[in-house]
């Protein structure tokens, strides 16, 4: 897409450091992929066409007080650079957010999402949304905690956040169009008005699936996963779980195994995807992904 525009409009159309983000009208794409066009280059008419196709985009203002891990991943995020120094990082988990508040309230913000995460990592990539990186997530944070989260924010900021819990990755190169695909997802529930004030990417596949299923490919959707479902006795196991309405018991004596032994499948699983299949929303997600891998 951005290809198609860059013949376009050529020299009219900028990236996030070439201009001040005053001097340009800002658009991101379905795929999540941000562009520009100056202002004082296209016609009225025309942006009444660009307002059309693509998602008003506030550049996101980059806050004094970064850390330098932030910066990094702001750079990835919204510049396309590389990621600096990932070596000793294995694994993220994004959970996006969206908050209206006053620029001078962030701090504070960071503050409050502390008390929920570790040394947190708050990227924000527009005006009100943010994504809370959270790099080597051990223990995963659970939608309960997101809730509570959400709550204290609530409390203090007189605000009604929004939270959507992405997939456990890899940190590898396919990493930046996974977390594109779910900043899509987040984006698509938010206008659809079907998230509530928290959602994971699990619970939101489905719907999303059946709206838009255009958008969803088997790169969508996380190593960790497609790794884990490539071995036969996981794959036989979660199939056989869900066809057995998630009964343990049940689900052994199909399989011909100790129900230890299947405890053991399910607990190797979570921890190797961050997606507890003993809930039912969370199964779904994962039987469908199945027969789109």
């Amino acid at each position: 897409m951005l290809e198609k525009l860059k013949t376009l409009y050529g020299e009219r159309m900028v990236g996030s450091k070439a201009v001040s983000k005053h001097d340009a009208l800002w658009f991101q794409t379905d795929e999540g992929e941000t562009f520009g066009v100056l202002k004082s280059a296209v016609t009225d008419r025309e942006k009444e066409l660009l307002y059309c196709l693509f998602r008003p985009f506030s550049e996101p203002h980059r806050p004094q007080q970064l850390t330098k891990r932030e910066k990094e991943w702001h750079e990835y995020f919204f510049c396309d650079a590389p990621l600096q120094n990932p070596g000793n990082i294995q694994l993220i988990q994004g959970h996006f957010f969206k908050m209206e508040h006053a620029p001078e309230e962030r701090q504070a913000i960071k503050e409050a999402v502390s008390g929920f995460f570790k040394d947190p990592l708050v990227v924000w990539y527009d005006r009100h949304e943010a994504v809370i990186v959270h790099e080597n997530p051990s223990p995963f944070l659970a939608k309960k905690e997101l809730s509570e989260l959400a709550d204290a924010l609530t409390s203090d900021f007189m605000a009604t956040p929004v939270f959507f819990s992405g997939q456990l990755h890899p940190v590898n190169g396919s990493l930046q169009g996974k977390i594109r695909f779910e900043k899509q997802m987040f984006h698509y529930m938010l206008e659809a008005g079907d998230i509530g004030n928290v959602a994971t990417f699990c619970q939101c596949l489905p719907s999303f699936l059946t709206a838009k299923p255009e958008r969803v490919h088997a790169s969508s959707f996380s190593d960790a996963v497609r790794e884990a479902l490539s071995d036969p006795e996981t794959s036989l196991t979660i199939k056989t779980y869900m066809r057995c309405n998630l009964n343990a018991s049940l689900t052994a004596k199909r399989l011909f195994i100790h129900r230890n032994s299947l405890q053991y499948r399910i607990d190797k699983f979570i921890e190797r995807t961050g997606i507890d299949i003993r809930q039912f929303e969370e199964a779904a997600a994962v039987y469908l992904m199945m027969y789109l891998l």
